[in-house]
């Protein structure tokens, strides 16, 4: 009887054992533990003596992510709007990747002024008059890397497209020229009558609310969908536009043009569909 209760008490402490490893195991996985921490943060100092001499950078903060189980170091200067950047650093202090490129390339410069745009467009969708619902409804600034400008085989990139070194770091635009430039609205929205003749009156009143608030834009995308029905379902007649020029939006023969767009357009789809169901077949 002795040795049995002995033996269970062993195998209970085991037990216990297993599991506090177990725990202890899960909960650096999830959360990380102090001494990665301290490694991450030396590791991030470090690089950034080494690597970043007489700069004004410093460590905003460092997080864990149990989703790549890195910690990452995130960097910023109080003497520029658009350095910012982080460091992925390992659980042992070992750096993995500096995204500072984003900062030299444009990229950081090409999403704050993106970003800008959006707030304004953001204006005119969201104001309380605006008379038009849907799902969507936003405007971007079309801005990419040279690169994929340059060998744009397929034309996925719109010809009015910025490219993204030309743009200065730290510059303060004028939002409204770039939206001249490059602004892109996308529209989704929906009415319980949806006919090119709707889409065509809807487009040019939309178009009337960006002139009245002079927030230029060279091209629209627009959707009309019909509204959702009480069962959640929604049918799928549409009538869609892509990259539909501003100069093009006015009443005179407007619902033509339309027509002739949206017939483009589910001609592209229907193409696209069948290659990839040849493609499948294949």
């Amino acid at each position: 009887i002795n040795m049995n209760k002995k033996i269970l008490k062993i195998a209970a402490l085991v037990t216990d054992f297993i599991l506090i490893i177990g725990l202890s195991w899960l909960g650096n996985a999830l959360l990380g533990n102090p001494i990665s921490k301290m490694l991450a943060t030396n590791t991030a100092k470090q690089h950034l003596a080494e690597t970043y001499v007489e700069t004004d950078f410093y460590i905003e903060r460092i997080t864990y992510s149990f989703k790549d189980s890195n910690y990452h170091a995130f960097i910023k200067s109080p003497s520029s709007i658009d350095t910012e950047f982080s460091l992925t650093i390992s659980m042992l202090g070992k750096l993995k990747l500096d995204t500072y490129d984003d900062v030299v390339n444009g990229f950081n410069t090409a999403r704050r002024v993106d970003m800008e745009y959006r707030e304004l467009v953001d204006t005119i969708f969201e104001h309380p008059n605006f008379p038009y619902s849907g799902r969507i409804g936003y405007g971007t600034l079309e801005i990419y890397p040279d690169e994929f400008i340059e060998n744009d085989e397929n034309d996925e990139f719109p010809s009015y497209s910025i490219a993204q070194s030309s743009l200065e770091l730290d510059k303060i635009y004028d939002i409204r020229e770039l939206g001249r430039q490059a602004g892109h609205i996308i529209i989704y929205a929906e009415c319980d009558t949806v006919s090119i003749e709707k889409a065509a009156e809807m487009m040019v009143d939309i178009k009337s609310y960006f002139d009245d608030a002079n927030i230029p834009f060279v091209a629209m995308d627009f959707t009309l969908q019909y509204m959702k029905s009480e069962d959640g379902t929604r049918s799928d007649v549409e009538v869609h536009v892509k990259d539909f020029a501003y100069e093009d939006i006015y009443p005179e023969g407007m619902k033509d043009r339309v027509l002739k767009a949206h017939d483009a357009l589910t001609e592209y789809y229907n193409r696209l569909d069948k290659e990839k169901l040849n493609e499948d077949i294949e």
